[in-house]
């Protein structure tokens, strides 16, 4: 009996070696722009913001990398402040929930969550202050989304 190994030990993953029958790539690396639209104050930074969707034994997860830029007091401290919105057909079927890394924020973590509405919301705590500068995507993903 062989095993069957996807990536031999330091080798690099690729959307191409993803492709198999244990992890399928069903929506590529996709920036936000094209799937929603930014709400006033927010946009996507140098660090495109973007999404894929990707297929694990059958189950799927949205993942999400980036950084989106906010102007400073755009997003109030003890406020949900939306960011963007996802089009139908990128929207979760429950609402998701994260702590975040964002810029100019004294070390807080940005409270951000998606709704089934699409909406993407983030907020930071009084102590952050109202300067934060962008927020990284880094890490989001959903299991399961639909």
């Amino acid at each position: 009996m062989v095993v069957y190994v996807p990536f031999q030990a330091g080798e690099t993953a690729t959307a191409g070696k993803l492709n198999s029958r244990l992890v399928e790539e069903i929506m590529e690396w996709t920036p936000l722009t094209s799937i929603g639209a930014f709400a006033g104050g927010f946009s996507a930074a140098t660090l495109t913001p973007m999404m894929r969707k990707i297929r694990f034994l059958g189950q799927e997860r949205w993942e999400y990398k980036g950084r989106i830029s906010v102007v400073a007091g755009t997003i109030v401290a003890n406020v949900n402040t939306t960011a963007f919105t996802f089009a139908v057909g990128y929207r979760p079927t429950f609402e998701h929930g994260w702590q975040l890394a964002g810029g100019t924020t004294g070390f807080y973590g940005v409270r951000t969550t998606i709704s089934s509405g699409g909406l993407l919301q983030f907020g930071v705590p009084t102590a952050a202050g109202n300067n934060t500068n962008g927020v990284l995507l880094d890490g989001l993903h959903i299991d399961a989304p639909i």
